[in-house]
């Protein structure tokens, strides 16, 4: 399968090449969520503490979020859109993907925005170092069965209720191969950072290098993009060979 995938994706390149220029400028602007400058983990204290320094980690990154919500999801359920219709041999037109993009956005954005209220009460509860280990339990599970949602909202052009309950039921049957794919896409990571490591290279100060890990990286996401809408349509072949037709 994930063979079959990378066939595909190699095949549709040339039509995916502008969404990966166009998520490595993204990235390139550092568009990602400074959290990090907050620590979250394992810091104890008390609801109102918390929820004060969490609302101010929220607050100072109000722009990022805003763009990643709204902007980043008009993007997404564009590339979304393609990736469908390369999966279905289908000709690429960007103006159609766009057109059949804008109508799946405000269901594509209700998913994100109920993905991203359960990350924060995840982080949230992050505080207290007694649920730190449901905490990692909890986002580890949800990542798995989460993940086809979004897709299966786009292959099917259904509600995002609807896309919530049977990507759900679809993360949990192919849990096996999204977990496998996520333990490869960790191995290629880990390679690649202990390479930077032993040559003393940081990204950050390197434009080559930081554009060659850019490009690594956005490939990967849109290769898993592809991965799980493969599992949509796989799961359509199924679910007519059961109905025999």
């Amino acid at each position: 399968m994930y063979k079959e995938i990378w066939n595909k994706y190699k095949r549709g390149f040339k039509f995916l090449l502008p969404f990966i220029l166009v998520q490595i400028i993204f990235q390139s602007f550092n568009f990602n969520l400074q959290f990090t400058n907050y620590d979250f983990i394992g810091e104890g204290g008390s609801l109102l503490e918390n929820f004060s320094i969490f609302n101010e980690a929220i607050s100072n990154n109000i722009v990022k979020i805003s763009f990643e919500l709204f902007v980043g999801t008009l993007f997404f359920s564009i590339l979304m859109v393609t990736i469908k219709t390369l999966l279905n041999k289908g000709t690429v037109n960007y103006g159609e993907s766009f057109k059949e993009g804008i109508s799946l956005y405000p269901r594509y954005l209700l998913i994100n925005v109920v993905l991203f209220l359960i990350s924060s009460v995840l982080i949230f509860l992050g505080f207290w170092s007694i649920f730190i280990p449901f905490m990692v339990i909890l986002m580890i599970y949800f990542n798995i069965i989460l993940t086809p949602c979004k897709a299966y909202l786009v292959y099917y052009n259904t509600s995002a209720g609807d896309a919530l309950k049977k990507g759900m039921a679809m993360g949990k049957k192919y849990s096996g191969e999204i977990i496998l794919l996520g333990l490869g896409v960790g191995i290629v990571f880990i390679v690649i950072g202990g390479i930077m490591s032993a040559f003393n290279i940081n990204p950050e100060t390197n434009l080559i290098i930081y554009s060659v890990t850019s490009f690594i990286n956005v490939n990967i996401q849109i290769y898993f993009a592809m991965f799980v809408m493969n599992i949509c349509k796989r799961e359509e072949k199924v679910q007519k060979e059961i109905l025999g037709y």
